[in-house]
């Protein structure tokens, strides 16, 4: 099987809509592709959310759930030295980031360890959904209907405004 017929058959499998662990999982189990955990972060290092995809024999990643980023991906396949390969990563801690760790010298960083920034942003009220587009529209949309359909993202909305976010685009 190619890669775009693999690409549709794990949209058509999975479902994708989120739960990026579950389906990094399957696609692991289905096409024996080695499943990663990391933080999926912004061209300039902000980290967007802890994240998991899968990474094939070559090297490429497939993201089973790039949707949720909001930039017209349903599934990634990120081949070679495709720019945004970078973005995939591990997660920077006070020791692991690219002011202290060699091999990560000159990768994006937003100069702070990964649960610093998202504490601070969560601390300063800067976390709404979609926080990281530039327009929200389209990731409101999605959401909406993936809290009508599966009850994580129900939960996460829920979340948001336990939290004191405005969650009137989530319903």
């Amino acid at each position: 099987m190619n890669r775009s017929a693999q690409s549709a058959a794990i949209a058509t499998k999975c479902g994708w809509r989120g739960a990026c662990y579950e389906v990094a999982c399957f696609i692991e189990h289905a096409f024996g592709w080695r499943r990663k955990d990391g933080v999926y972060a912004l061209p300039d290092g902000r980290p967007v959310f802890y994240h998991s995809w899968n990474v094939l024999a070559d090297g490429a990643i497939c993201d089973g759930t790039a949707d949720q980023f909001g930039e017209g991906e349903d599934v990634a396949i990120l081949a070679g030295d495709a720019l945004l390969k970078a973005r995939y990563r591990e997660k920077y801690t006070a020791a692991h980031n690219p002011l202290s760790t060699s091999w990560l010298v000159g990768r994006p960083y937003a100069g702070v360890p990964d649960q610093v920034f998202w504490d601070a942003a969560e601390a300063a009220g800067t976390l709404q959904p979609g926080w990281w587009l530039s327009d929200r529209t389209r990731y409101l949309a999605w959401f909406r209907h993936g809290a009508s359909q599966y009850p994580m993202f129900a939960t996460m909305r829920d979340r948001y405004r336990e939290r004191g976010y405005d969650a009137t685009g989530l319903v």
